[in-house]
């Protein structure tokens, strides 16, 4: 899978399922590609297709960024070939990504107490080259980066080449789905190590589980290590007037303007990116404790694994209205799952690049058990108990949240 994505601008309506390589294939023609496997698999008609990368060689060409400028506007000649989508996602959120401290260290710490000078290390998703410049730089063996995108492949190898790297890693551009075995032999061996970076907004917006689960089955050693190993997705209830007054509205100098709340949407997941804020930023009140909704351990987990749908238990700690559930993770790595990386907005607060790059995802909420024109506030007591449904998508990249009055006779 390459990177190239606007990772956090993204909806679920703008997901690919049906041409991951630019081209329709058949699901059965014993071809021997991503789709015959998801069809000898059983995931068709239920996990969905994964998301193919924009501007990936493996999405067929687009616009350039030259072509997609007026004709008198002036674009550097570096810039003018590139793919729009390229470009767009590079200065939208890679270079918050690359900055991102904490997440390089996350993955530092996590790959120094896996490698050794006999490691092979395979990463999938490969952007600048950053993380495979880790993993060689602590002594692998070995380092094979693959990257969808032709010109990201390529600055990568510039990156590389820079740091005295290019005799130890190497660059496969083509999408991790097509990528056989026989062609990392030539490389010494089966990898040992699988590692990536391609996590969303959520979780699994990235279909990092999808490509992830493809490359452990098909590419990885016997015993070979997965980075990370673990992640949950989590939710909680807040209560938020800042978020309200820009969702909602009430009235001004005594003009009602309340039935325009007929239009509010309290279905859709909607990323903080997007409506241009900080969470960490806004007042808000947990009005729940923060509980996890999704557990998943990608050195073990088909895709699937969510399931459709569940529902846990909240207890109120604190009366209030409900205006929205936010969506937030943790992935961990290490002994014990010491080390971990979090998009909550408590972990976000010192680290403006996080919360550019991933930040949060926002859906309101209404009371959907009063039925009417306008949407009707979901008011909570202190200590009532709630269920909180989540219900996944066919393909598991994007989430909805419903919250009901009473525990969940399913826990």
């Amino acid at each position: 899978v390459g990177t190239a994505r606007r990772r956090r601008m993204a909806a679920s309506y703008e997901y690919e399922y049906e041409e991951h390589d630019g081209r329709y294939d058949d699901p059965e023609d014993g071809d021997g590609s991503f789709d015959d496997r998801i069809a000898t698999t059983g995931l068709h008609g239920f996990s969905g297709r994964p998301y193919v990368p924009p501007a990936s060689s493996a999405d067929g060409s687009g616009p350039s960024f030259g072509d997609n400028m007026e004709s008198h506007f002036v674009v550097p000649r570096r810039l003018r070939d590139k793919p729009y989508e390229l470009i767009e996602a590079a200065n939208d959120w890679h270079y918050a990504m690359m900055n991102d401290l904490p997440r390089n260290e996350f993955y530092r710490s996590a790959l120094r107490q896996l490698i050794t000078p006999e490691s092979f290390v395979l990463e999938i998703g490969a952007g600048s080259g950053l993380l495979s410049i880790i993993a060689a730089s602590l002594g692998a063996r070995r380092v094979v980066a693959i990257e969808a995108n032709m010109h990201l492949a390529n600055v990568a190898r510039q990156i590389i080449h820079a740091n005295g790297y290019g005799d130890r890693i190497h660059i496969i551009n083509k999408m991790s789905t097509d990528v056989s075995p026989e062609e990392l032999a030539q490389y010494g061996g089966r990898p040992t190590l699988l590692l990536s970076e391609i996590l969303g907004t959520l979780l699994l917006g990235e279909s990092a589980l999808h490509y992830v689960a493809d490359a452990r089955r098909r590419l990885l050693g016997p015993g070979g290590a997965v980075v990370p190993p673990r992640g949950a997705q989590f939710a909680t209830l807040v209560e938020s007037f800042d978020i309200a007054s820009i969702t909602s509205v009430k009235s001004w100098e005594g003009i009602s303007l309340d039935y325009f709340n007929s239009l509010q949407d309290t279905t859709s997941m909607v990323f903080t990116k997007q409506y241009g804020f900080r969470f960490s930023s806004a007042a808000y009140t947990e009005l729940a404790p923060r509980t996890p909704v999704l557990a998943i351990d990608f050195s073990a987990d088909e895709v699937g694994v969510w399931g459709g749908e569940s529902r846990t238990t909240l207890r109120a700690t604190r009366a209030g209205t409900v205006h929205a559930v936010m969506a937030s993770w943790e992935v961990y790595a290490g002994e014990a799952d010491a080390l971990c990386m979090a998009t909550h907005p408590d972990a976000t607060l010192g680290n403006f690049p996080r919360d550019m790059q991933w930040g949060q995802g926002l859906q309101l909420i209404e009371d959907t058990s009063v039925d009417g024109a306008k949407p009707v506030p979901f008011v909570v007591q202190e200590g009532e108990l709630l269920t909180l449904v989540t219900r996944y998508s066919v393909d598991g990249v994007t989430l909805q949240f419903e919250l009901l009055r009473g525990a969940s006779s399913e826990e």
